[in-house]
Parts: structure tokens; sequence; C-alpha cells
């Protein structure tokens, strides 16, 4: 048998040399459990998702039901459709999560993935839907759009931050705490001409009359002004910036403090003050502090404390928190929100009462609903959802502030304390409020900072003339 020739072999053409994929730069690196590795590039759908999210933050922390009214949208007012008592933001929101979700790939099969990498921020929010559904299931449609806002509107907004990577999340924080520190300033300036951008409407009798003045800058009432402010004021004790600018930050959130007229709220920014003292008193016992700088901390401390009380007695700053320091209808209002108890039996305590009969309730303890509220959201809700929606609602709220824990500094943990420490003493979580959305964005937003190692050097480090006036032996 004569074997066959072998075949030269026929060179293969040379494909169409492919351009070298375009990595993203060393902070666009996506978080650890994201859906995407790091060098994924970004997408036009990605981006509108982005900007999505940014606008809905953004209408949530900066329109006010009050801004709504004036722009003839009857949000939280006794009528109007039921589409129109949802935020403009909380839309703008949902869609910023979809188009985040279509940006990864399969919606369904992202929406899994997401459950199975950040189980807390997504069993919370199934939480919030199931409490909704129990709500609407128990009660109709009448007074549960706050359901959407206050509740629903932060796990959405989370799941949806979650797609976005630590780049964009420190972009989102600097935004939200340069409105924050405008809103301030909009609220110093408001208390010192006694005259508000937007009127002040509560219930349902319109403009508000005050016999001391507070300013409602862009959130609307003092009240949510001043829960926005105080939560988020350990926020600039992480923000990379000098100290001259956090002390500036921090002055000024404080007049807006003194300016909204929130007597728990002041009291909260002494609580920070105190709680910031202990690691410096720490410091200076180890001797981390040299003589001058020990005289010059003092003397500002001096200096400041000065220049506020100067303000205050010169200005209408705090006028209503230092003019009514006393048991007035405010506090007693809050005492009367435990009395509602004392009506709630059997099968209300454990499946809970619809608005209409709340209202009854509260009249009888003496709380008048057209001004007024029960100042308390644990109680209003328990007595809303009766026990059985309200350990509901308690596991998902829990599981939020597990999450927010888990990834929060020190400075955060104790705005995240404070938050509900505050918030108990009104109705905020019952009422549709943009305080918990906001705490939520920002917490996880600020746990994309890089966070600053100390050197050894540093560790080590003491100053000889700070341990002699301190007293402190080697």
């Amino acid at each position: 048998m004569i074997p066959m020739p072998a075949m030269p072999a026929i060179p293969a053409t040379d494909p169409k040399p492919q351009p070298p994929a375009r990595r993203l730069p060393a902070d666009r690196v996506y978080i650890r459990g994201s859906l995407l590795p790091p060098d994924v590039p970004d997408s036009g759908l990605r981006r509108l998702a982005w900007w999505l999210l940014v606008a809905g933050v953004v209408l949530r922390m900066m329109v006010s039901p009050q801004a709504l009214h004036a722009a003839g949208i009857p949000y939280d007012l006794p009528w109007g459709a039921f589409p129109a008592k949802i935020h403009p933001g909380t839309y703008v929101l949902f869609l910023a999560w979809a188009a985040s979700l279509a940006s990864h790939g399969n919606p369904l099969a992202v929406l899994l993935s997401q459950w199975r990498r950040h189980p807390l921020p997504f069993n919370f929010l199934v939480c919030m839907v199931a409490v909704f559904t129990w709500a609407l299931l128990r009660h109709g449609t009448a007074g549960q759009a706050f359901f959407i806002d206050t509740l629903l509107a932060p796990g959405v907004a989370m799941l949806a931050l979650l797609l976005h990577d630590r780049a964009r999340r420190r972009e989102l924080l600097r935004l939200i705490m340069l409105l924050l520190l405008t809103n301030a300033c909009l609220a110093v300036a408001e208390s010192a001409t006694s005259k508000r951008l937007i009127p002040l409407h509560a219930g349902r009798e319109g403009i508000v009359e005050e016999y001391f003045f507070r300013a409602s800058a862009f959130m609307g009432h003092p009240l949510a002004n001043s829960l926005v402010t105080v939560m988020l004021l350990p926020v600039v004790a992480v923000m990379p910036w000098s100290l001259r600018t956090r002390l500036v930050a921090y002055g000024l959130l404080t007049l807006a403090l003194l300016s909204f007229g929130s007597r728990s709220s002041l009291a909260a920014v002494a609580l920070y003050a105190g709680l910031a003292a202990v690691p410096l008193a720490l410091r200076l016992l180890r001797g981390q502090f040299n003589y001058l700088q020990i005289t010059g901390g003092l003397v500002g401390l001096a200096l400041a404390t000065a220049a506020l009380a100067a303000v205050v007695a010169t200005t209408k700053l705090g006028e209503r928190i230092f003019k009514s320091l006393v048991w007035d209808n405010s506090a007693s209002v809050r005492v009367l929100a435990f009395d509602v108890l004392d009506y709630i039996h059997g099968n209300d305590l454990w499946f809970g009462i619809p608005i209409e009969r709340i209202e009854g309730v509260a009249a009888r303890v003496g709380i008048d609903f057209r001004y007024e509220a029960i100042e308390n959201f644990w109680i209003n809700l328990l007595i809303l959802l009766g026990i059985v929606g309200f350990v509901l609602f308690l596991v998902g709220l829990g599981l939020l502030v597990l999450h927010l824990w888990r990834q929060s500094r020190t400075p955060l943990k104790v705005g995240l304390l404070m938050f509900f420490v505050v918030a108990s003493g009104g109705n905020s979580l019952a009422a549709k409020t943009p305080a918990l959305l906001l705490l939520a964005v920002t917490l996880q937003c600020a746990a994309a900072l890089p966070r600053r190692q100390a050197t050894p050097t540093e560790s080590r480090q003491r100053m000889p003339a700070a341990r002699h006036f301190a007293g402190v032996r080697s």
C-alpha cells in the first residue's frame, strides 16, 4: 500500500486584532460580594441607573411635603388619589433599582443573586413588604402610603446602591453631606430673618403659626430636619476633610439644630460632645498631647463656647429651646402616647386597628389629631399593626440595624443608636419621612470610605512633655 503524502498545513488567517479590555481604575473596584468582577466596564444603562438613584435620594432629601403642597400635589393631605400619596423620589428610586438589576443581566437572576449575597438588606425589604401587605389586608389603602415612602424605600435604595462601586458610593456620600450643610445654612438664614422659604403646613388646618419661630428649611417640618441633622452629625467625623472643615461643619450643624428648636436633638449633641471627650481624655492621660496642644485646645473650647453663647443671646437661634425649658404641651403629648395602650385589648391588640379608630382613641386621651399625633412610633405601629404585624416589623428593622452596624465605624454606630433614641420621641417611622432612607444610604456609602491604619511608629509615639503634664510616668 503506497502511503499518501502528508498535506501541507494551511496557515490560518490571523483574526482581527481585538483592543485590550478596558479595566476600571483602582477606585472603581466593585465592593466585595458584588455581582460584577472588578474589571467589568461601565455601561450606559448602569450610568442611567446611577443617576436615577442619585436623583431619587436628592428628591427625597430636598423636596418636602410642604413643597409638594405648594406644587398642588396632595401628598399627605386627607384627599387625593393613592398614587399622589407616594413621594416622586420614591418612584425614581424604584426605577433606579429596576435599571440597576437590568444593567447586570437577567433581572430575576440578579435579584436571586442579591438575596444570596446581601441577605440582611434583602430580607429587611421582604419583611417590610409583608408588613405593608398585612396593613393593606387589615385596613385597606387609607393611611397606608407611608409604608412605601418610609419603610420600603430604604430597602430599595440600599439594594440599588449595592449594585454600584465604591467610588460612586463615596460621591453620593459627599453630595448628601453637601446638601445637609446647605440645608443647615438655609435654616440659619430662616431663623435670622424669621421667614421661611416654603410655608409650614401641618395636619388639615393649613399654615402653622408658632409662638416661637422654628426654621423648616428644605425638609419641611422642624422636627424632621432636626432628626436627619442629628443622626448624620457623626458622619462628619469620618469624612476625609481637614480639621478646619470638620469644625466649621460641626458649628454650622449645631446652629441649624438651634434653629430647628428641638430640645432632644440639642441634648443629643451634648451627648455626642461628652462621648467625643472620652477618647481625648484617654489620649491626654497617655501623654499624646503636648503642652501647646492642650493650651490651644482649652482656649479654642472657651472661645467656641463664648461664641455660641453670644449667638444665642443676640439672635433668635434656640429661642424656643432656652425660653421653654419647662414641662409644656409638647412634653405632655409624648406622655399621653402611653395612655393610648389602655384602650387597646383583645383582638385589637393582636391584629391592630385602622387609622380612624386610632384617631378616636387618641382623642379620648387628649391628643388632637388636627395638630398633634401619637408621638411614639413604636406605640403607633403597635396599635396599627397589632402584635402580629409589629413583630414582623421588629424582625425587619433588626435585620437593617444589624447590616448597618456590622459595616459602620464607631462614630456612625453612635449616630445609628442616636437615631432611634431621638426618633422614639416622635411618630417618625409611623409617618412619611426620609429619615430612615437617608440613614441607610449614608451609612452604606460611608462604609466605602478608606480606613486609615496607624503606623507602628505612630502607635508607639509618646510625648514626654504631655506625659509630664498629665502626671503619667513611663
